[in-house]
């Protein structure tokens, strides 16, 4: 299908050379069509952009999901154990990902919350859901309001770490020295919640 070829070559491009890469020429050359017949089959630039972004945020929403998948099979209950894996998987993602996932973030801060359709959205309040799930059955459980803060601000704050001590700086030294931060963050993280319980 043409539509899914333009989306494919468009990712590449993105993977290869950043957001700058991502031109209609260079698809429709690739594919061997117009320019008019892309805006056609998925919009403009940003339309096209923002359908690869979706699919993005689909692909980390996965491994945040069987990442949960294989805690629940092996048992593993503890809450610093399940957000430290989430936080890793998530690195992980990021690390293979770097130039889609800056292009996705930079394109995220151009848009304005009124130009974003709510399918897009919805996919990324379903990566806040994987961590607030994983917050229910803490006090935090309680108040499904505080619990979907806590998520995003626990989500901010790894996305922070990983995006500013890491990204574009491939560096073994670096990624410990990231891992070590997320580390810190989420144990003192949970130790606040049993604080709070006792």
């Amino acid at each position: 299908e043409v539509r899914r070829k333009i989306i494919d070559i468009g990712h590449a491009l993105i993977a290869q050379g950043g957001s700058e890469a991502l031109q209609a020429r260079v698809i429709a050359k690739q594919v061997g069509i117009s320019v008019g017949s892309i805006y056609n089959l998925v919009g403009d630039i940003d339309a096209l952009h923002r359908l690869i972004n979706s699919e993005l945020l689909d692909e980390l929403g996965m491994v945040g999901s069987s990442t949960i998948d294989d805690l629940d099979k092996r048992g593993v209950k503890d809450l610093r154990l399940r957000l430290l894996a989430l936080a890793h998987a998530y690195f992980r993602f990021v690390e293979q990902h770097q130039n889609q996932w800056t292009a996705l973030l930079a394109f995220n801060r151009n848009t304005t919350s009124a130009d974003t359709p709510d399918w897009y959205m919805v996919r990324l309040e379903m990566l806040f859901d994987i961590i607030s799930d994983n917050l229910e059955d803490t006090p935090l459980g309680d108040d499904p309001e505080r619990c979907k803060i806590a998520a995003r601000a626990l989500w901010s704050s790894v996305h922070g770490i990983v995006t500013n001590s890491f990204v574009g700086r491939d560096d073994a030294i670096l990624k410990d020295s990231t891992l070590a931060q997320i580390d810190l963050l989420i144990t003192v993280f949970v130790k606040g919640l049993h604080a709070d319980q006792a």
